[in-house]
């Protein structure tokens, strides 16, 4: 009986979960055709190397990102505290819960050499977080105190995400978003009183 035809989104999910878990060198194209149910020749069916699959993952998760999380920031139907709040659990959610939780870092640090074209899309990912950490701190600075303020702070979390994962304390992460948010409070009320 032959297998059934795989979907896209399935192959990227799947193959995301190994490329976590491995990383893109230590990645085998036997290892994403197991993932798949396939075999070895069978996924370049589907792909033409895994190059330009982990290309197409790191696109797709950068999409979902900008469509998914930094969208929260945007909401208008919430205040712009409550966003920087959602963003901050959402943050935690990723970052705690789910395996290989920074893996756009990882893979960017992996890869920086030798595969540029990923660096590209990594970049695009952290200029989207970056304005959409502006966008927020637009309300409460102005313009290029907010660009600043939005670039430390994606530092700030990444840093934070790395204290936590080499030190395996989840507090570091919520620490800083706890000041963060506590930080924007005192924002928020220096303008009101200006």
């Amino acid at each position: 009986m032959a297998k059934p035809k795989l979907d896209r989104t399935t192959i990227l999910r799947n193959s995301l979960s190994v490329f976590k878990t491995k990383g893109y060198n230590g990645t085998s194209m036997n290892d994403l055709a197991n993932a798949n149910g396939l075999l070895k020749g069978s996924m370049y069916h589907y792909i033409e190397s895994k190059e330009s699959l982990m290309l197409e993952v790191l696109t797709a998760l950068k999409e979902h990102y900008i469509t998914k999380v930094f969208s929260k920031g945007y909401d208008d139907s919430l205040a712009p505290y409550d966003r920087l709040r959602e963003l901050a659990m959402r943050a935690e959610e990723i970052f705690i819960f789910e395996e290989g939780g920074d893996f756009l870092v990882n893979i960017g640090l992996e890869t920086k050499n030798s595969v540029p074209a990923f660096g590209e899309v990594i970049k695009e990912f952290f200029q989207a977080w970056i304005k959409t950490m502006q966008h927020l701190y637009s309300n409460v600075l102005d313009e290029v105190e907010s660009k600043e303020k939005a670039e430390l702070i994606v530092a700030e979390i990444e840093g934070s995400v790395l204290m936590m994962k080499l030190l395996d304390d989840v507090n570091y992460l919520h620490r800083t978003n706890e000041r963060l948010l506590k930080e924007y409070r005192e924002l928020e009320k220096e303008k009101i009183y200006k």
